[in-house]
């Protein structure tokens, strides 16, 4: 082999990158649409899922293959109400305006400072203000690093005493008792040594009657007979605050972010008919948001 033929196959075997700026426009099942310049492409999109209307999104190229890999910048969670409306309203980051959805029970008001979940583009409601942290020395000491991750549960069921498991959306009733599950995905997520801070859960909601606690069990997968939610975790949710993004305590999040563990509901003293759309019909159904620092 010659010289020119070395170097050929040398050069083949190089590979190509780059990054550029587009503007997501839609999703298109789970490809991107993205304007980048003049022309629109259809990519996959494997980064922040999914994005805004709007967003600016990074756009990287390898061996001539694009995909979107996430924001431009990082999402800054606050921003002001500069438009009120229905079912969306404006609401301006950083100076860049966005036209999103809002938590029910939320009336949007000019100038309202609001906190933002950018994994699913919902105005989560009004704060009281936010606070700047104090900034540390420069003496290259540890501290940790924050973290913000959400996690797609695998799957969910619903338990009916005397009769075993028979459906997919979790129920919370005077018989039946809802489960979402995750293997590892969290104590993946999340990583050894962290501290968890804030934890939350995702509950699409069909209706509501009476009672209802969610609360943590240790089972990685659908177990084989009643899923055991346990006392000590259980939240009550009233009547009104069952939809949507729900806090969980923060040892709640720390025991789920220890792996092999999930999300559960039920009806206290079988006093409740609580209904939520299982992971079949809505993919964040029972996801799990932990905010911490590792």
């Amino acid at each position: 082999m010659n010289d020119a033929e070395v170097l050929a196959r040398k050069m083949s075997q190089q590979t190509s990158a780059r990054s550029e700026i587009g503007q997501f426009v839609r999703m298109d099942g789970r490809f991107a649409v993205v304007n980048i310049g003049t022309s629109t492409v259809t990519i996959p999109c494997i980064g922040f899922y999914p994005p805004v209307a709007g967003m600016p999104v990074r756009v990287d190229w390898v061996n001539g293959s694009p995909a979107a890999t996430g924001p431009v910048r990082p999402l800054n969670p606050l921003g002001v109400i500069t438009a009120p409306g229905t079912p969306r309203s404006t609401v301006t980051v950083d100076g860049v305006e966005y036209s999103l959805y809002y938590r029910d029970g939320y009336t949007p008001t000019v100038d309202d400072m609001v906190e933002i979940n950018w994994t699913t583009g919902i105005i989560q409601g009004k704060i009281t203000g936010s606070e700047t942290p104090d900034t540390p020395g420069e003496s290259g000491g540890g501290g940790g690093t924050p973290f913000d991750v959400t996690i797609r549960a695998n799957n969910s069921a619903r338990y009916q005493s005397g009769s075993g498991y028979w459906g997919n959306d979790p129920w919370a009733s005077s018989s039946n008792q809802g489960i979402w599950t995750f293997g590892n995905a969290i104590s993946d997520a999340v990583g050894s040594g962290a501290t968890v801070t804030e934890a939350y859960t995702f509950l699409p909601l069909i209706s509501q009657v009476g009672l209802a606690s969610v609360g943590a069990h240790d089972h990685p997968s659908i177990p084989g007979g009643e899923p055991y939610i346990l006392p000590s975790s259980l939240i009550t949710l009233p009547l009104g605050g069952r939809n949507g993004w729900i806090a969980l305590t923060p040892s709640v999040g720390q025991y789920l972010a220890a792996g092999g563990r999930g999300v559960g509901v039920l009806a206290p003293g079988g006093g409740g008919y609580t209904r939520w759309y299982g992971t079949a019909s809505d993919a964040m159904s029972g996801a799990v948001r932990i905010i911490g620092i590792r």
